[in-house]
């Protein structure tokens, strides 16, 4: 089969491999759309480590089931399905609350030692894959990994009715923060953009109020729409330097804030720990939560979420790389790319 090799720091290479064999309680996928991950630009750049090369990466993956390990998952073949991330033991403590993302002796599909979604085949524990509604498209199950943590940390955080809710970031992963609140009652909803271009994407979102922090000030009008507050939930989707501290000074008193945009760790601010305490502030930091994926896609297949147009980059997998380059250098109306193995 094809697979795109990361070999080390900015080397990826195009390779023949063996087909993977299915052990006995995984399906056996043909991938068919695989979404790329800012996590995986970083890898790829030596900028974030999450194991070592060689490695077929790729965690965001939506393809049809060709085989089974066994007979008993037989009702499996020529599904439809999206393929969760993370792998647990089954038997600790996390893995039987439901938070199998935090299993000491886990992983994740697409993370050393599991192969990823950059290849045409790969196979996977059945407990990680869920059946795609009629009507959605591969490229939407590709990216709905990167849709699925932002509503799982909505669903752990919890939103009550009315709050205002600052939502720092308008990639794929501030935008679904957006419909997540919405879709749970949020009162006024404050997003910010870098790029006037992005204005549009974040209201279609559910932002009610959009602030271009390249020409605005960000605290002046947050403090305006909120009566002087802060905001009452405060997410920062984007990571960037400046927008953790933001996400504090900006949240009310005993407000609190939800940290998802991971920073560069060569460039971490300082933490603003005294307005923590003297405000009373809750910071939960958030990353996968395997119990939202279904209720996701249930929600999609209603119509209360749409991803559809988050796809706005589509390549074969041959140009891995120029995929990679878009999602690091962001041109003007991305928000999504995905690769095709059979094109």
């Amino acid at each position: 089969m094809k697979a795109m090799l990361w070999e080390g720091q900015n080397r990826l290479r195009m390779v023949d491999m063996p087909e993977p064999e299915c052990e006995r309680n995984e399906l056996k996928i043909k991938v068919h759309s695989a979404g790329v991950c800012t996590t995986d630009a970083h890898i790829i750049h030596g900028t974030f480590r999450n194991g070592d090369p060689p490695h077929v990466l790729g965690h965001e993956i939506a393809g049809e089931v060709i085989q089974t390990g066994h007979a008993g998952l037989e009702s499996w073949l020529g599904k439809r399905v999206v393929v969760e991330t993370a792998v647990g033991c089954g038997v600790c403590e996390h893995c039987r609350s439901g938070n199998k993302h935090l299993c000491a002796n886990g992983g994740e599909i697409g993370f050393p030692p599991y192969q990823g979604g950059y290849a045409q085949y790969l196979c996977v524990p059945w407990t990680c894959a869920h059946v795609m509604p009629v009507g959605m498209t591969y490229d939407e199950g590709a990216i709905l990994e990167a849709v699925a943590c932002p509503m799982g940390a909505i669903r752990r955080i919890g939103v009550a009715f009315g709050e205002t809710v600052l939502v720092q970031g308008a990639g794929v992963a501030g935008l679904s923060f957006l419909q997540a609140v919405r879709a749970a009652s949020a009162g006024k909803v404050i997003a910010t953009v870098t790029r006037e271009s992005k204005r549009e994407q974040a209201a279609l979102s559910g932002a009610d109020v959009v602030v271009n922090v390249a020409t605005e000030d960000l605290r002046a009008r947050v403090l305006e729409e909120t009566g002087g507050k802060g905001a009452e939930l405060s997410i920062d989707a984007a990571g960037a330097p400046g927008t953790l501290t933001d996400a504090v000074t900006l949240c009310a008193a005993r407000g609190r804030v939800l940290l998802y945009g991971l920073p560069d760790e060569r460039s971490l601010p300082a933490f603003p720990v005294p307005e923590i305490i003297l405000r009373q502030l809750t910071v939960l930091g958030v990353t996968n939560n395997e119990n939202v994926w279904e209720p996701l896609l249930a929600m999609i297949a209603r119509g209360t979420v749409r991803i559809r147009d988050f796809v706005t980059h589509r390549y074969p997998l041959s140009a891995l790389r120029e995929a990679i380059e878009a999602v690091s250098s962001r041109p003007e109306g991305f928000i999504k790319a995905v690769v095709h193995p059979w094109e």
